[in-house]
């Protein structure tokens, strides 16, 4: 579908999931405490899980998406809500878009396990029943242009271990989708989630990070600020820098040598910095013994087995490739969610100030890397 010569894949294009997914796929043990995707207004993201309604700021006055931002969503999305999100009416919008291929995340299954501690056997229900829910949606849409990002539980490290392996296996799925905040007072780092980077690692799947705002997560900037607007300008790009940070400094992929992470929808112009950053403390930390576990640069892992997304229209990117090249940046449509930029997501990344070599790299060379497609 080649769009002014150019193949393109996003890579982590979302899902509107059903409102009532939870209730048809979850163990039928929990269905008394199934999820729940509100649908009371004409574009709503809102979902309920056990008697908590996300998303809404916690102790803020405002929910994370208001009123008057769904009613723009809902001419923006006109025809993907009048078929109720259903699967033709995710490759109408690739269409629109000039997609050949997506890797799809989810919308309120990013909300659907977001608490710091919860029921680890129910979180890993949810996770089951979305992935099986995911499965179908891609076979009734176009698998050869759909693949799906697998939700596993941090809950659990033993659960994600064994539903990482049905998803990819069983289900096809090309990645696991993980939060960057931290669960369980463990960062990412700790040992305990070693099983589930060695999984990760045997089956040649990468994981990507995703925030998003309105959870019962701990996330940079919503301990000070209760409106979307504000909150919305760290959670993303901040708690990225974080997971970034904690896989790297704390030696996950000096551990795993061959695992890809990729950092998403957190824009990527604070890469040059973070990376020079890191290094410049290894280097000033490790004649004391501080980060000997460390073998390399920290940008020297990165770039081995890192990716991150850029937004459509970040025209900060041109200085990030001038700085660390461009073989290690995807971009996504962000579809379908409020600060998408759907139906010109991928008009307004043409427009960027960017070589045409790099725009393909962008666009396909690298995701195909990331995912392995």
């Amino acid at each position: 579908m080649a769009k002014q010569g150019y193949k393109m894949i996003d890579a982590e294009m979302h899902v509107m999931e059903p409102v009532d997914l939870w209730e048809r796929y979850i163990d039928p043990a929990f269905k008394d405490r199934a999820p729940k995707r509100l649908n009371e207004r004409r574009w709503d993201i809102r979902t309920v899980v056990e008697g908590e309604v996300m998303a809404m700021i916690p102790g803020g006055d405002w929910p994370a998406v208001s009123q008057a931002e769904e009613e723009a969503m809902a001419t923006r999305y006109a025809e993907e809500i009048a078929r109720d999100f259903d699967p033709a009416s995710q490759l109408i919008a690739m269409d629109k878009e000039g997609l050949d291929l997506a890797v799809l995340y989810p919308t309120s299954g990013m909300y659907a396990i977001a608490f710091e501690t919860m029921d680890a056997a129910l979180a890993d229900a949810i996770c089951k029943a979305y992935n099986d829910w995911l499965y179908d949606y891609i076979q009734a849409a176009d698998p050869s242009r759909l693949y799906g990002a697998a939700a596993v539980s941090p809950h659990d490290v033993n659960t994600a271990v064994s539903e990482t392996r049905r998803a990819v296996r069983e289900l096809g799925m090309k990645a696991i989708f993980l939060r960057p905040n931290v669960f369980n007072d463990r960062p990412w780092h700790d040992v305990y989630y070693d099983p589930l980077w060695a999984i990760c690692q045997d089956l040649n799947i990468p994981v990507g990070f995703h925030e998003t705002t309105g959870s019962r997560m701990r996330a940079s900037g919503t301990d000070r600020f209760k409106d979307l607007g504000t909150a919305h300008i760290s959670t993303h790009s901040m708690e990225q820098m974080l997971a970034c940070m904690d896989i790297i400094m704390g030696g996950v992929m000096e551990r795993f040598p061959t695992l890809r992470f990729a950092f998403l929808e957190g824009q990527c112009g604070w890469l040059p910095f973070w990376l020079d950053r890191m290094d410049d403390h290894y280097k000033w930390r490790t004649p004391y013994g501080e980060m000997s576990h460390l073998k390399m640069l920290p940008s020297e892992y990165f770039f081995r087995q890192g990716f991150c997304a850029v937004e459509c229209d970040e025209e900060f990117v041109s200085h990030v490739v001038a700085d660390l090249g461009d073989d290690h940046l995807v971009t996504t449509t962000d579809y379908p969610h409020g600060d998408s930029k759907y139906p010109e997501a991928m008009d307004r990344f043409l427009e960027l100030d960017l070589k045409p070599e790099s725009r393909k790299k962008i666009l396909w060379d690298n995701a195909v890397r990331l995912y392995d497609l």
